[in-house]
């Protein structure tokens, strides 16, 4: 079961929090716009405190700018709390928290405003209430440990720009796949000059920050009922499309599958199966996602796929841990990022087969704020087990 340290230990999990609260409180009640107003005028200097120099325009835009404390902040998100009955929270508005929270998941740049603010301590009485109560729900439960059964589902976004090319057919696809990923890695970390490593982990530098399996190969994720997969809803690094194609696929009861279910099981993870790719891009990026500066490794996609059919990250290792430094050894770290939660990775030749013919497509409802199909019933046989 979740429980509400799962929440609060990562950034993931006290955004999601605080996501979930925009989308359960009545935006319109006073309370709420006070809450609005305090947090954009925190994060505003909170912004131009760090120097990226946010710009304001409009009608007040040359008033006096208000300046709340971190204080008066967290007391107002305490009076919205008071307002909000859980019982009202259904499973698609927490969907679209962890849709809102995967979304301002960016490990390739420092935390956001609203990150660094609920990071705060003063912010902690208020997320453990949240964290406490959210815990609690069974529309959260229904996202984050999803009942078994024996289907999963793979989702293909229309207009990708080759986040997602399409899948490798034939013998050997993964393998290739995964041959060419680690070529492109070790060329990438051979590669690295004298001077690159010596320039500072703050320095303006950029490039691979991603720690995913090549996009080739077949990923999957469970289906919430009739709300359809968690991956058409929450992902990292995702584009706002509006058109995907859902299939499913059925895998069979003896494939091996390595759980990452906590920021522990990725490192071990990372201590069997890595790459050390200290002296890349990834320095600077995961420097500044976690403010940690050291070694870092990457997980071996290829050796992984010698001794397991796929790899799964689930919900909550997603909101403990991503885009924190996870500890691998007492001198390296690791980061999950790019990773969609509840994210299955299929590693192995042959490829599960997506049943095409029973493909459906879905659209997002911009009113509605929902993912949609014409046929309710499509996905009510199967939510995918977090442990499989």
């Amino acid at each position: 079961m979740i429980t509400p340290e799962d929440l609060l230990v990562g950034p993931r999990g006290r955004r999601f929090c605080f996501e979930l609260l925009g989308h359960a409180a009545d935006e319109s009640s006073e309370v709420a716009e006070h809450l609005y107003q305090l947090s954009f005028w925190a994060e505003y200097h909170l912004d131009r405190d760090r120097g990226n120099a946010p710009s304001l325009f409009g009608t007040g835009a040359n008033r006096p700018e208000p300046a709340p404390s971190t204080s008066e902040v967290a007391r107002a998100l305490e009076a919205v709390i008071d307002t909000v009955d859980p019982r009202s929270i259904d499973t698609t508005q927490v969907l679209r928290a962890l849709a809102d929270t995967a979304d301002t998941a960016m490990s390739w740049q420092e935390p956001d405003a609203t990150d660094v603010l609920l990071a705060r301590s003063e912010f902690a009485p208020a997320l453990a209430r949240l964290a406490s109560t959210w815990a609690s729900l069974p529309a959260v439960t229904a996202v984050v440990e999803p009942p078994g059964a024996v289907t999963q589902w793979s989702t293909v976004f229309d207009g990708e720009h080759g986040r997602h090319p399409d899948r490798g057919t034939g013998p050997g696809a993964a393998a290739r796949s995964l041959t060419a990923w680690h070529r492109a890695l070790t060329t990438e970390v051979a590669a690295v000059r004298p001077r690159d490593r010596r320039r500072p982990a703050a320095a303006n530098v950029s490039g691979s920050w991603w720690s995913t399996p090549p996009p080739e190969l077949v990923t999957t994720t469970a289906a919430v009922g009739t709300l359809g997969p968690i991956g058409l809803w929450a992902v990292e690094d995702g584009l706002g499309w509006e058109r995907a194609t859902v299939a499913p696929i059925h895998p069979t009861p003896d494939v091996r599958v390595l759980l990452v279910d906590s920021a522990e099981d990725w490192g071990a993870l990372c201590r069997r199966w890595s790459v050390d790719v200290s002296d890349t891009t990834r320095r600077h990026d995961w420097y500044r996602t976690t403010g940690r500066d050291g070694r870092w490794l990457t997980p071996d996609w290829s050796a992984l796929a010698e001794t397991h059919e796929a790899v799964h990250v689930t919900v909550r290792a997603w909101l403990r841990a991503a885009g924190t430094a996870i500890p691998v050894d007492p001198d390296t770290a690791s980061v999950i990022a790019g990773w969609t939660p509840d994210t299955t990775v299929w590693l192995r030749d042959p490829q599960p087969v997506v049943d095409d013919d029973a493909a459906t497509v879905w659209t997002f409802d911009g009113d509605g704020l929902r993912w949609t199909t014409g046929d309710d019933e499509v996905l009510t046989d199967g939510v995918l087990p977090t442990r499989f």
